[in-house]
């Protein structure tokens, strides 16, 4: 007999292996709703199981390792001998088991509050190692400070899947130590490689390791050439025109796939872009987050490889966040259908599919309230989701937007047919900055202080001289100097533009003209015609001429 504490377990195991091994009629006389509410709790059972099996892996490894240094074993050998136990224990590759008891340790010596949300089924046992994956460069004061950051978050990140838990961690911890965090991204280029392995059936996995976004052209490319087959009659399913069509471009069989013209969304800031000491991580649209550095290094590429692809261009917009929850914030329309850039806007401010607990990619822009039902097509009705949870309607659920005593949209609740609830909202991109104020307001109200003001991300500012709007363009040119970065707090009027110049300063040498459409009525919204168009062939020119103004170079055409 194995008790714990109070607990007979093994009286524990019989009552479930009779109730789900030998047949009981105890499940089958239940009702819908108690069905429901047995799965909600052996969910939480388990949950509390894998924590108190994590603690268990990281006392054993300790015990074990104790033992074998006792005998005079060499430290690696001891670790090695824990982990085999280990393996055994769980009836898992010593591999999986070595992965599960890092990641276990790390939670239990660095991570107190994941550790806790897990035994109390705020996440499952599969998020909570994924977070002690991601956190394992990093040393013990920074998971410790990580894991005050998601532990803050955890009304808001119930609902996420295990992508987006990973995402969450990855993202503090870049924002907390962006220096490290590009040390591990030219670490990680080292490790890319191809593996091709047998699955079942007569079929096989090939799996690529690539730079995020390398991954991310070729999800797109096989997409939308999905799409057009599709569009001209092809019976296939989606995944299936995607599978043939890499396989026959690899293998130079058939047609292949023509290049694609698209455009990849990636999410930066300012501070990545120009102050690399307080940068913050970029978010790739449809795979999530990756370090600043790799999409610094991708924008340098693009503008120095006008002579080999012409058609390369890279376009920056601005993008707004909201400072309470660190969503963006963007338009609406009266159409049905989501127009190009709503669409694109949905698209890169949810990542990935918003349905709860999945991280699909997004196939579709869905309306949150039906437009049969009278749902408007905007940003606040809208969600970026997969092709399965588009149905949502004829699966019996229904979702609904959950707005704050401001009326803005702070998350969508979904409820099913029988009443079983969760939420989801859109991407935080600034979940440290969002944290703290959080933590400071919650605080500040216990110590019946004042408390703080949400602000903005913060932002800095800029000197520059402007020319008058070009006659025949009607874009104005700007010539930007040497500019030093600040760490100024407070917010930026909406229709400053100045951060981003002083991000293109940190890009391109001092005296490039950059041009961009005229100023229009500002907004807190991603609008066409605040974005920055550089075309590559002028800037590599202008780079070799070492920055002299020629001011003859007509203004770049947007798409």
């Amino acid at each position: 007999m194995l008790r714990l504490g109070e607990i007979d377990l093994s009286a524990l195991q019989s009552a479930l292996v009779h109730a789900g091994g030998d047949g009981s009629g105890v499940i089958e006389r239940l009702s819908t709703q108690a069905t429901l509410s047995l799965l909600d709790e052996l969910r939480e059972v388990s949950t509390a199981i894998a924590a108190v099996q994590a603690r268990a892996l990281v006392h054993l490894e300790s015990a074990v390792k104790d033992e074998c240094l006792a005998q005079e074993m060499a430290p690696r050998t001891a670790l090695k001998t824990a982990r085999a136990e280990a393996a055994f224990a769980l009836h898992a590759a010593p591999s999986v088991a070595g992965q599960t008891m890092s990641s276990s340790r790390r939670l239990v010596q660095s991570m107190p509050g994941m550790l806790r949300a897990l035994a109390h089924g705020r996440l499952s046992p599969e998020a909570a190692h994924r977070v002690g994956r991601v956190v394992g460069p990093a040393a013990p004061e920074l998971r410790s400070q990580v894991d005050q950051v998601l532990t803050e978050h955890l009304p808001y990140l119930e609902g996420c899947g295990v992508q987006q838990w990973g995402d969450e961690a990855e993202k503090v911890m870049h924002a907390l130590d962006p220096q490290g965090a590009a040390a591990r991204h030219t670490h990680a280029v080292q490790s890319r490689n191809v593996s091709v392995r047998r699955a079942e059936n007569g079929m096989s996995v090939v799996t690529a390791r690539l730079t995020a976004l390398d991954g991310a052209r070729i999800r797109k490319s096989l997409a939308l050439e999905a799409e057009r087959a599709r569009a001209h009659g092809d019976r296939r399913g989606h995944q299936q025109i995607m599978a043939d069509m890499f396989a026959d471009t690899l293998l130079g069989r058939g047609e292949g796939m023509d290049p694609a013209i698209m455009e990849i969304g990636v999410i930066i800031t300012d501070r990545s872009l120009f102050v690399p000491d307080h940068a913050d991580p970029a978010v790739i649209e449809g795979l999530g987050t990756v370090p600043y550095e790799h999409v610094r290094d991708e924008m340098r590429r693009a503008m120095a490889s006008a002579e080999d692809d012409p058609e390369l261009r890279l376009i920056l917009r601005n993008l707004y966040t909201d400072p309470e929850d660190g969503q963006l914030v963007a338009i609406e329309s009266r159409a049905r259908a989501f127009p190009p850039a709503l669409a694109r806007f949905l698209r890169w401010s949810h990542v990935t599919c918003r349905a709860p607990y999945c991280d699909a990619p997004i196939r579709q822009s869905d309306h949150v309230t039906p437009y049969a039902a009278g749902g408007a097509t905007s940003v606040d009705n809208g969600n970026g989701l997969c092709g399965i949870d588009t149905q949502k309607e004829e699966a019996g659920m229904r979702a609904e937007v959950i707005h704050d005593d401001t009326g803005l949209r702070r998350t969508v609740e979904w409820t099913t047919r029988y009443g079983q609830k969760a939420r989801r909202s859109g991407i935080n991109f600034d979940p440290v900055g969002t944290a703290l104020r959080r933590r400071h307001r919650r605080l500040s109200a216990t110590e019946q202080s004042t408390p703080m003001q949400s602000t903005p991300m913060q932002s800095t500012s800029m000197s520059s001289t402007a020319d008058p709007p070009d006659q025949q363009t009607g874009w104005v040119t700007h010539t930007l100097g040497e500019l030093e970065p600040t760490r100024e707090g407070g917010p930026t009027p909406p229709d400053s533009h100045a951060t981003l110049h002083r991000a293109i300063c940190r890009l391109v040498p001092a005296g490039i003209l950059i041009r961009r459409p005229p100023s229009h009525p500002a907004q807190r919204l991603l609008c066409a015609h605040s974005d920055y168009v550089f075309d590559a062939m002028l800037l590599t020119s202008r780079l070799e001429a070492g920055g002299e103004e020629s001011g003859s170079e007509p203004g770049a055409q947007e798409e």
